[in-house]
């Protein structure tokens, strides 16, 4: 009968990764933005989350271009290495990305402050997910040392 004893304490471990990840990066936000008195962006709404068309046009070559990257990725290295390398490249182009959100915002947003925002929301939210995920799951650490090697 041993075979239905499964092991699940992985879920817990997941469900406490992502919850803790979440409301850290959510709190962190809430403070940033009361701070800086800047408005919340409404999601899935291009109207509030882009400055102009070209933000818009833009933002959309990012999101399809980091999408062919990452299949890229995948078929040229695997699901072994492949995933550290989708990590890096997801860290990257993400941090370009919002580079580039910033640069917009200063140029043509109303709130003098919303690229502050943008520029201190990111880096805080990659650092606030790696010291989750590597809190939650320490062996992913020796993991990952061992790809890089």
């Amino acid at each position: 009968m041993s075979y239905y004893e499964t092991d699940y304490n992985w879920v817990w471990e997941i469900a406490g990764f992502i919850g803790a990840a979440v409301l850290a990066i959510a709190g962190f936000g809430w403070l940033l933005r009361r701070i800086l008195g800047v408005e919340r962006k409404k999601w899935f709404s291009p109207s509030s989350n882009f400055v102009n068309s070209f933000h818009e046009k833009v933002n959309n070559y990012f999101r399809w271009g980091n999408l062919a990257l990452y299949l890229t990725t995948l078929a040229v290295f695997g699901f072994q290495k492949g995933a550290l390398y989708f990590m890096v490249l997801t860290i990257l182009i993400g941090g370009i990305q919002e580079l580039f959100n910033a640069y917009m915002e200063k140029k043509h947003a109303n709130n003098p402050n919303a690229y502050k925002y943008t520029l201190l929301h990111y880096p805080a939210s990659m650092v606030i997910l790696i010291s989750c995920a590597g809190a939650f799951f320490p062996e992913m650490i020796d993991v990952f040392i061992k790809q890089l090697s």
